[in-house]
């Protein structure tokens, strides 16, 4: 075979394998992809609140930083404790209430993740981004089936401090699972009040750089979400949850 030929044949072969790529670059994330083999394990070693609500060292406090650093996690456990205990450990945070009496609650998980130990230490870990979207994506309503433990966990799957962290494929994912966990909410919780699960939707998109999200974002600067502030964007859950279905058939 001539030069010519060999090299007319290498261009259309690399050609074929860049747009096969590309295809399978604008599909969806699976489960395959993003959480690869990962097994949880059947034992969870979760560090249990020696102090917590309800107890009588709790009811001894006399002031909310009392409360606030009982709720930190001895040195010995952040350097013994397995990520997937660690986030158990986190969603049982004691003072995951304390969410509700902020106007601004973005802002507040957020300051959590840096004055929280937990927390800081589960996201600087390089697995914490699999273990976290393999335990949202199999969370079951039935065993927290209270409203404000999934406003928590969400607030916290949500916060800058995790998301930054992820990939655009991870994000992409973890949009698309937020969809899922919206719906399932939306069916068992009886509430007006539109899941948090719209907040990591809007964070994540935010993040990825989605660019018509932002532009809608910016362009409704102006009006007033009233509910969605406590989130801190300019678009309604109607809106978030339109850009996100888009987000995720690109």
């Amino acid at each position: 075979m001539s030069n010519r030929k060999l090299l007319i044949t290498a261009i259309l072969i690399t050609g074929a394998i860049l747009i096969q790529c590309k295809k399978e670059s604008d599909q969806p994330p699976t489960d395959g992809e993003i959480l690869g083999n990962v097994i949880k394990p059947e034992i969870i070693d979760e560090y249990i609140y020696p102090i917590q609500p309800g107890t009588p060292e709790w009811a001894a406090f006399t002031n909310h930083d009392e409360m606030l650093e009982a709720c930190q996690l001895p040195d010995a456990v952040l350097k013994s404790i397995s990520t997937w205990g660690l986030v158990q450990t986190c969603f049982n945070y004691p003072l995951y209430g304390d969410y509700s009496a902020f106007n601004q609650q973005a802002r507040w998980i957020n300051d959590l993740s840096q004055s929280f130990n937990g927390l800081r230490e589960l996201f600087s870990r390089t697995d914490a981004p699999v273990v976290l979207l393999y335990d949202y994506r199999h969370m079951d309503l039935s065993k927290y089936p209270e409203y404000y433990d999934w406003n928590f966990m969400e607030l916290m799957i949500g916060c800058d401090s995790f998301v930054s962290r992820l990939n655009n494929r991870q994000r992409l994912y973890l949009v698309s699972v937020a969809i899922e966990k919206d719906k399932e909410q939306r069916d068992f919780f009886n509430t007006s009040f539109p899941p948090y699960s719209v907040y990591i939707m809007a964070n994540a998109m935010t993040y990825a750089g989605y660019q018509p999200f932002i532009n809608y974002c910016i362009k409704q600067k102006d009006n007033n979400m009233g509910e969605l502030a406590l989130w801190g964007f300019n678009a309604s859950a109607e809106k978030i949850e339109e850009y996100a279905r888009e987000f995720v058939n690109i």
